[in-house]
């Protein structure tokens, strides 16, 4: 007889000592902490971004370096991902310059 699927719970929610933010988060979630709500985060990396801007590498660096692309976050000591919303927010954002400019 096999044995059935493992039940997964929820997982509990505990303070994260020496922080600011008072909730221990999975990787796709974050806390807004002006109003405390759960919001949904999904994180891309570099292939994703390149695909979705059309940018390079180098391109994309010197855009953070100059303040103008969203920076990405530090997910642990070799790994780094950008937030999706704001890729997406940035890609309007130059559309619409474009459009604009027109």
């Amino acid at each position: 007889m096999r044995n059935p699927a493992p039940i997964h719970k929820t997982p509990s929610f505990e303070p994260i000592r020496g922080s600011a933010i008072s909730t221990r988060l999975e990787p796709h979630q974050t806390v807004n902490t002006s109003s405390g709500i759960m919001d949904d985060v999904t994180f891309i990396r570099l292939p994703e971004v390149k695909a979705v801007t059309g940018l390079s590498k180098t391109s994309l660096y010197a855009l953070i370096k100059e303040k103008s692309f969203p920076a990405p976050v530090r997910l642990g000591p070799r790994a780094v991902a950008w937030v999706k919303s704001e890729i997406r927010q940035w890609a309007v954002e130059r559309v619409q310059a474009s459009r604009s400019a027109a």
